[in-house]
């Protein structure tokens, strides 16, 4: 829907919107089947998913993304950070206040480390909260299942901001 507006707006903008879209879908229907991806690829996604997401959200909405320049050839499991990304835009952005996400990503002593931070706003309209944090949940059981006890996932919390910390162990090709 959002490209569908861009067309009549800004059509440089939502060519632009159309390529980051194929690029998503090929990589959702092509690289992740196998169970693992190059690195390169994984941040190609967030960047591309990113950038999407952008095209939602007003100023208010300070997106930023802090990746290393240099890419070790590695593979990892594909859509790892990509869950947390999704969390960020759903619980972090509000269209009525001043809002952020910020993603890193580093090399650091052979472990891949993120961190993901991003405001947090009090939604009264969600009233029922029994399923609240089920995201996090199936994201832990699966590094379970994926790195056993090798990796870390850390998660601070306050009343404004919410930041998750995964470090994940890095094994070069």
């Amino acid at each position: 829907n959002n490209i569908h507006a861009l067309i009549d707006i800004n059509a440089e903008t939502a060519k632009d919107a159309v390529i980051r879209l194929s690029t998503l879908m090929r990589y959702l229907l092509y690289e992740t089947s196998a169970g693992h991806i190059a690195l390169k690829k994984e941040i190609d996604f967030i960047e591309s998913y990113i950038s999407l997401m952008r095209l939602r959200y007003s100023d208010k909405v300070v997106v930023t993304i802090e990746i290393p320049e240099r890419i070790p050839e590695i593979e990892i499991p594909p859509m790892l950070f990509v869950s947390l990304l999704e969390n960020a835009f759903k619980h972090g952005v509000s269209y009525q206040s001043n809002s952020y996400i910020a993603f890193s990503m580093g090399i650091v002593e052979q472990k891949i480390v993120s961190v993901l931070r991003n405001s947090k706003h009090i939604n009264a309209s969600k009233g029922d909260k029994k399923y609240s944090g089920i995201g996090l949940v199936n994201i832990k059981k699966s590094l379970d299942l994926l790195f056993q006890k090798e990796y870390s996932l850390i998660i601070n919390e306050t009343d404004t901001d919410f930041e998750v910390q995964l470090t994940i162990p890095l094994y070069e090709n």
